[in-house]
């Protein structure tokens, strides 16, 4: 927003004091309602399309997916910052690194289990790459896996973006799993 000086004089009488008055109040009133003019054209929009006017992810995750992985789970932004990968192994392996630093856990074959489920399912070779939204601070979460058929997908979405229930349930899998290796 373009910042404008105000120069004031002297008044000579108070006639002239009070119009000078009056032009700093109507001054005042233009510049806030221009304010919330502009504030309120940055309205938060919710789009499963890729024309949506996001910023892309931090990070791109490399699509080959190794046949030892299950998946893997990047998810970056946030106010804070974020910028986390975490790998799932076939055999329960999770790997967590987090700014460099790389966290090792094991996960039974129960906690890993209703993710491989899920995964086989068709909703996930449906989903579409990019689910996106505008709007500050929000996390980007990017979930690489093998679909049904095999073929690895990669899929994109964000905080406050349209997606498919499956997707949140999926995210929220991936998260518990996050946290797991996280105490580790």
């Amino acid at each position: 927003m373009p910042v404008h000086s105000i120069w004031i004089c002297k008044a000579s009488n108070e006639s002239e004091t009070n119009m000078s008055h009056q032009v700093l109040r109507i001054v005042w009133i233009v510049s806030a309602a221009a304010a919330v003019f502009a504030c309120s054209n940055a309205t938060t929009t919710n789009s499963p399309t890729p024309n949506a006017t996001a910023p892309a992810p931090t990070r791109a995750v490399q699509t080959p997916v190794a046949d030892e992985v299950l998946v893997t789970y990047h998810k970056s932004g946030g106010i804070a910052g974020i910028d986390e990968t975490l790998v799932v192994h076939q055999g329960g392996l999770l790997e967590l690194t987090t700014r460099g630093a790389q966290k090792i856990a094991q996960a039974d074959e129960p906690m890993i289990q209703p993710l491989r489920r899920m995964l086989e399912q068709k909703d996930f070779s449906e989903l579409a790459p990019r689910y996106q939204a505008a709007g500050a601070d929000l996390f980007t979460y990017t979930i690489t896996a093998r679909d049904a058929n095999g073929n690895a997908k990669t899929v994109t979405t964000m905080d406050a973006a349209k997606h498919p229930a499956y997707l949140g349930q999926l995210i929220a899998m991936l998260e518990q799993l996050r946290g797991v290796a996280a105490k580790s």
